[in-house]
């Protein structure tokens, strides 16, 4: 692997989410050596694991940070969510020392841990065992795999094999040590600890597997023979201070394991682990030979992190008062002696070191430069050079000023202002931001970290509000002192979080990350990645430490070193311009091309203003600086190049790394490629600042350039017709993605419903979209979401080795040209406007297509299409209707609007524009947005040919929103012109059940049908026939609209009225007795309309009803035998009478059920009806019923005659109720009693009903009298008397009513004589000129027979005058009888006699 040249910058990701904590308490029993004061310095480092094969040790390190008793270990990925990985161990009372170290072994990672007092063997699971079926079974991207942290507990870390309590020795006089390094034997899994006293003493500790632990003092006897023991000591005494051990490290040689103390003075000791003997005492000055006469006053050893047998080397920092140095030594076995040979010697730019580190390849060193800044500084290893300007700078982060204000325009209102500074994406951690609360608030409680932001935003605003209410004290101010007041009070919160958030910021060392090339700052709450610089970066921020040797590995630069050199001085005049220009320069140019104002026409603008702003001479000095480019249009063209991305992308042919699909793919790693894509607090993103910088600058320099003409005309219009028109482009390009990478994400997730909304475009489907309950930048959720996955599915395409591509400069650099070729406005990908409105960022989606709207070509109508959704998203549509409409023009150019909107190969451009608006009409559908569906129809209706099919649909369409919009008149001239029948016939379908619906009848017979009056009239049956009878509005529209289409169509209305009636037949309700009978009245007043040769109807047969046979003989001479059909009627001709006929029974059932509910209405034949009627005491309507089926009258009056006997038994109030439904108003009688009515009614009634010289119903009434012991009533009696007297006198004498029958005998005798004739309908008497008529001889007989015996049977002879009375009246009328018979016989036989013996022989 080639090693990275350039410089790197720091990136700091964003961490505002909190995680829980596992908390574990150790307590080894040691603490009573511990009672004296320990300061121990606050120190993190880590480990980095080997393995950068697999995706789940690839970017995955261990973060550990001690705070005095505290040890905080933190497991980190870039490529895969971890859970658990947060542990927390204290060791009650027991300082830890700084000579902890992390080991991988076979299945195990083991920490040792060396305190004051113990040392300790943390074991946790290796990754591999938590991964072993990732091969087999895959994993998700989205799967938070456990971290190696997640299941521990405090029963094995308090196991007292895993750790050790030791004793001091006992000449270190009550002394603790200070230093400490372990380190782990790898063959045999033996831990290995020293520990070294401020006396200089040495504790060497061993401990096994199985937890036993040996320790001895170390001493350096071994060196010197027994005589010079003395000597030794005295001379050690001496140079006490010198000797004092500054340093401890364990280092590997020829297979021994030795550990190195370095002391202040510049030794170097080698002491032997297995013999516990000193071995070699190395002066680090005097082997590397330099000859320096300070005095040494500071030393640090460390050695190679990424340490091979091999390849093992040590690194020496020595401080002198005249400066520092770094000695890159590597140790080697001579002649069974140790000897160090110096690789490289680099002096220190600075002199107050933090920390450093170093690899086989590369030394980094912070510093604390003079102003108290922290600084840091890198240097290739494998150069020859030991010349002091090797060193690169880091380029870090700016701390913030807790004096600077945000920038504010004067006029907003400061809350405003500062929140949006605070909260802006990773600008300040949350759990920052709630401790400063709590400062502010003069709180001992520490406000909640988990808080969401908008109740962290709730409570700020309430506590700096209170502030303001407590300056005030209550006076009385005007609006421009409040706001200063507010503005006092929200710069002191902000003053607060920043000092909280530099505080949180302090350095703590450097921790590098050798199998990926990458290093991490650390710092007291935090840490940040610092990550290698692209070419156009290093050139922009390290112009001071470039040459050509360090872009030999870019194919781009090492091509043509030439004009790499020129290169190098462009970017001079860059950087020059750069430094030179103003904040308000810069500033102007981004408000313009803001704006949508023309870069070029800006800049010619603004450049008169800069040569005033800087100097006069600002021009010449720039085109001195150019001269030394050689040439200048090559140099110009390679920048452009450069900006380009198009070069930077992986080869499609190539198979996809699986392994490479997780490269940054956890929260961390996406948080650290959107920081390396823009940057927080002041200092904008590079990757994009630096670009745009370029670019303008570029401009710039092209327009001085074409001003000054003092170049060849053909470079200077090669200039301006060639490189002006790209950089121009460029530079809105560049400016558009600078805009993005300082947008905040819009926390308003897309609903789900929106999202099923816009399914017809088939969007790219966003994954992963999340918010964290953080502030976050809409890049991070870009990357989080479908940008990190397009990028990486892009990456994995690269041919380069799993292991080669683990490295930063190899994968983390062209992920980001990945990612910032998908996010390049003039890439033709439209990956990120699609995510825009797929994850509901529809107010940045409109300013992004304002911003390319009048200078970006590419996709020019894909970006119209999808801000064409995002308004009807929300709600906009009449801007969404137009911008559609434009787009349509790029459904043959635009690579989304071709495949996922059209997706049909059209030879004709018609029937593909027409694809591409029934799509947008499907949208509109779907939003609701009909009135625009329905313009989207007209327009494709204008272009569409007349007889293509799609018109048809075209037409449907907009009747279904027409129809929808309540157009109805609309609606159905769109039905009328459809030329599909069948279309036609199920959007009028349509049309009629919602004008019924709508109660719009009116409108539905307004149209005019013409060839689709049978359709109409068929569809409305048909809804009729399937609707409920009663409440059926379906029969009533259609008899209205029958009605209305005149006379030839009035049997149809009577049709479907006699239809609806027979349908309610079979309810038996009265709601339906009543809609009934209003049927068959329409029914019969539609037919009285027809000509009486059309007045009938027809009506189904009973399908039950039994089949008629019908014979066919045989011909005669045939051989067949005899046919029997069965012929059964289908339908039955109704004609007026019958249904006149079921009028009245119908409205006899409705009479009855509207007077009593409780009686059955299910009745089907007239007599039950009848009877129902009487029961009832309805005499009037079952008098109608008997005369329209010729029922007998005789029930009914045998009923009323009942009645009116108990009545006038006795009175019932309740007898009104019934008679008031029997017509009394034509009674001329008193209506105070109920008798006398119900009397009066019957006699009107027997007049009425009873035929002429008929007494059927006289006959029945006075029976029912009779037999109820009741006198008949006197007009009763003289109607029976005239009618047929003969009959009453047989009923009487039946009944046993013997007065009456004598009265009623001796009258009648009488009346025929000539006494009261007209009693009993005689004309005349009897006498030869009457009209011959007869009495009931023999019914008189036998009641006189009957008196005779009455008198015979009894002493008192109770009829003795009647029947001697009664005797003479008829004796007297039988002789005038006979006398009157023989005188008209005389008369008619003139001859002969007639004897008259009648009266004896009567007797």
């Amino acid at each position: 692997m080639t090693e990275f040249t350039l410089s790197y910058r720091e990136v700091i990701c964003d961490k505002s989410v909190s995680e829980t904590w596992k908390e574990i308490t150790l307590s080894t029993g040691g603490t009573q050596s511990t009672l004296q004061d320990i300061k121990v310095t606050e120190r993190a480092n880590g480990y980095c694991y080997e393995d950068s094969t697999k995706h789940y040790t690839r970017n995955r390190f261990i973060y550990w940070r001690i705070n005095y008793d505290i040890l905080e270990l933190i497991e980190h990925s870039l490529d895969v969510n971890l859970a658990g990985s947060r542990i927390r161990y204290r060791f009650i009372d027991t300082p830890i020392l700084d000579g902890i170290s992390v080991h991988e072994a076979y299945d195990n990672v083991i920490i040792l841990v060396p305190t004051v007092c113990s040392i300790h063997r943390l074991i946790f699971p290796h990754p591999n065992r938590y991964h072993k079926q990732d091969e087999l079974l895959g994993t998700h991207p989205d799967y938070a795999a456990p971290s190696i942290f997640c299941k521990a507990t405090s029963l094995e870390a308090r196991n007292p094999s895993t750790f050790y309590v030791f004793n001091n020795p006992s000449t270190a006089n009550d002394q603790l040590p200070n230093l400490a390094s372990s380190y782990l034997l790898a063959d045999t899994e033996e831990a290995v600890f020293v520990l070294s006293y401020p006396s200089a003493e040495l504790l060497l500790i061993k401990q096994n597997t199985e937890g036993q632990a040996i320790s001895m003092e170390l001493k350096g006897d071994s060196l010197m023979p027994k005589f010079l023991t003395g000597l030794a000591e005295k001379f050690r005494q001496k140079n006490v201070d010198g000797e004092d051990i500054v340093s401890l490290s364990f280092f590997n040689l020829d297979g021994e394991t030795y550990m190195l103390s370095l002391c202040r003075n510049g030794h170097l000791k080698f002491w032997s682990s297995s013999k516990g003997q000193c071995v070699a005492v190395i002066d680090i000055l005097a082997e590397v030979g330099d000859n320096v006469k300070d005095r040494v006053q500071g030393a640090m050893l460390k050695k190679a992190v990424d340490e091979v047998d091999s390849e093992n080397i040590l690194a020496v920092f020595l401080s002198f008062a005249s400066g520092c140095q770094f000695h890159i030594l590597k140790p080697i076995l001579s002649n069974q002696q140790i000897r160090i040979v110096r690789l490289n010697t680099l002096h220190c730019l600075e002199n107050d070191l933090i920390d450093f580190a170093v690899q086989t390849t590369r030394i980094w060193s912070a510093w604390r430069n003079e102003d108290g800044e922290c600084v840091i500084y890198t240097a290739s290893l494998q150069s020859n050079s030991f010349k002091s300007n090797n060193w690169i700078p880091v380029i870090l982060e700016t701390i913030p000023d807790a004096n600077q204000a945000p920038p504010s325009d004067g006029e907003s209102d400061p809350r405003q202002v500062y929140l949006q500074h605070i909260f802006s994406p990773g600008r300040i951690p949350l759990q920052i931001i709630s401790k400063a609360l709590s400062i502010y608030k003069r709180s001992a409680i520490i406000t909640d970290t988990h808080l969401s932001v908008a109740t962290l935003k709730q409570r700020i605003c309430m506590a700096v509000e209170n502030e303001i209410q407590s300056t005030l004290n209550g006076s009385a101010v005007n609006d421009d002192e409040y706001l200063e007041c507010a503005e006092w009070c929200w710069q002191k919160f902000y003053s607060c979080c920043v000092q909280y958030h530099i505080a949180s910021l302090k350095p703590l060392g450097l921790m590098l990350l050798p199998s990926v090339s990458g290093a991490v700052f650390l710092k007291k709450s935090t840490f940040s990645f610092l990550r290698p610089l692209d070419p156009l970066e290093h050139m922009m921020l390290c112009s001071n430490y470039m040459y050509k040797d360090q872009f030999i590995n870019f194919s781009m630069l090492a091509e043509d070193m030439e004009t790499t050199e020129d290169l190098m001085n462009l970017f001079e005049t860059i950087v020059y311009l750069e430094q030179q220009m103003s904040e308000m320069f810069s500033h102007t140019f981004e408000k313009e091309l803001f704006n949508l104002q023309a870069p070029d026409v800006v800049m010619e603008g603004l450049l008169e203003k800069i040569q005033s702003e800087v100097d006069c001479q600002f021009p010449t000095q720039v085109l001195n600086m150019l001269n030394q480019v050689c040439d200048l249009y090559k140099a110009i063209h390679k920048v452009l190049e450069l900006l380009r991305y198009e070069n930077t992308l992986a080869n499609p042919d190539f198979e996809i790394n699986r392994s490479a699909m997780y490269h940054f793919s956890s929260r961390l790693g996406v948080s650290m490629v959107a920081a390396c894509l823009r940057q927080q607090a002041l200092i904008r993103c590079e990757a994009f600042v630096n670009r745009f910088q370029i670019c303008r600058n570029l401009l710039l320099i092209c327009n001085i350039l074409l001003n000054s003409k003092k170049l060849e005309w053909g470079i200077l219009e090669a200039i301006r017709s060639v490189c002006t028109p790209e950089i121009v482009v460029l530079t809105q390009a560049s400016y558009v993605m600078l805009w993005i990478s300082g947008l905040p994400a819009l926390v308003n997730l897309p609903q789900e419903s929106s999202i099923q909304r816009l399914t017809p475009i088939k969007l790219t489907p966003v994954l992963k979209l999340r918010f964290s309950g953080a502030c976050i930048s809409l890049l991070e959720l870009f990357v989080a979401s479908s940008g990190g996955d397009e990028a990486r599915k892009s990456f994995a395409r690269v041919n380069c080795s799993d292991e080669a591509l683990a490295h930063w400069h190899l994968s983390l650099l062209p992920y980001l040209n990945h990612l910032r070729h998908i996010i390049w406005p003039v890439s033709g990908d439209t990956v990120l406007a699609e995510w825009l409105l797929s994850s509901g960022q529809h107010l940045w989606l409109q300013q992004y297509v304002r911003l390319l709207s009048n200078w970006c070509e590419w996709n020019s109508c894909t970006r119209s299409f999808l801000l064409a959704a995002s308004f009807l998203t929300n709600g906009e549509n009449y801007k969404a209707q137009e911008l559609f409409q434009s787009a349509a023009k790029g459904i043959f150019t635009d690579q989304l609007l071709e495949q996922r909107i059209l997706r049909c190969e059209e030879d004709n451009p018609t029937k593909a524009y027409i694809s591409y608006y029934l799509k947008v009409i499907q949208l509109f559908e779907l939003h609701k947005a009909r009135d625009c569906a329905i313009n989207m129809a007209n327009t494709a209706l204008s272009i569409v040919e007349s007889d293509d099919p799609l018109s048809a649909t075209l037409y449907s369409i907009k009747f279904k929103h027409h129809l929808a919009l309540k157009h109805y008149k609309l609606a159905f001239d769109s039905l009328n012109y459809n030329p599909d029948t069948e279309r036609k016939k199920d959007n009028l379908r349509d049309l009629v059940k919602t004008l019924l619906d709508e109660k719009k009848l009116d409108i539905l017979l307004n149209f005019t049908y013409g060839s689709m009056d049978e359709f109409f009239t068929n569809i409305l049956l048909t809804r009729a026939r399937a609707t409920d009878t009663v409440n059926n509005m379906y029969y009533d529209f259609l008899y209205s609209y029958q009605v209305k289409r005149g006379p030839l169509s009035h049997r149809l209305a009577a049709s479907v009225m006699y239809e609806q009636a027979y349908r309610l037949m079979h309810l038996n309700t009265a709601e339906a007795l009543e809609r009934q009978v209003k049927c068959y009245l329409a029914a019969k007043n539609a037919l009285h309309l027809c000509k009486p040769e059309y007045a009938w109807v027809v009506r189904p047969l009973d399908p039950e009803e039994h089949a008629q046979e019908v014979i066919l003989e045989p011909l005669a001479g045939s051989n067949k035998e005899l046919q029997i059909l069965k012929l059964r009627k289908q339908v039955e001709v109704v004609n007026i009478e019958t249904i006149k006929n079921e009028l009245v029974f119908s409205s006899a059932k409705l009479k009855l059920a509207n007077f009593d509910t409780t009686s059955p209405t299910n009745v089907t034949s007239p007599v039950e009806l009848v009877t129902l009627l009487n029961n009832a005491c309805l005499f009037k309507t079952s008098l109608n019923i008997c005369t329209t089926f010729n029922i007998p009258f005789a029930s009914v009056f045998e009923t009323l005659t009942k009645h009116c006997v108990l009545l006038t038994e006795q009175e019932h109030p309740s007898a009104w109720n019934w008679l008031v439904e029997n017509d009394l108003q034509d009674l001329p009688v008193n209506r105070d009693s109920a008798a006398d009515v119900v009397w009066q009614l019957l006699q009107e009634y027997l007049e009425k009903y009873e035929e002429p010289r008929m007494t059927v119903l006289h006959y029945v009434v006075c029976k029912k009298i009779i037999h109820m012991r009741m006198y008949i009533p006197q007009w009763l009696l003289a109607s029976y008397k005239i009618r047929n007297a003969s009959e009453l006198l047989r009923l009487l004498h039946s009944c046993g009513r013997l007065e009456e029958a004598i009265e009623l005998v001796n009258e009648y005798l009488l009346a025929a004589l000539g006494y009261g004739k007209e009693l009993y309908g005689f004309e005349k008497p009897l006498a030869p000129s009457a009209l011959p008529f007869c009495l009931p001889i023999y019914a008189i007989q036998n009641l006189i027979h009957e008196l005779h015996l009455q008198n015979s049977k009894t002493m008192e002879k109770p009829y003795v005058n009647e029947y001697e009375n009664l005797k003479d009246v008829f004796n007297k009328y039988l002789e005038t009888c006979a006398r009157i018979t023989s005188e008209i016989c005389q008369k008619e036989l003139p001859s002969g006699t007639i004897k008259t013996g009648m009266q004896s022989k009567v007797f």
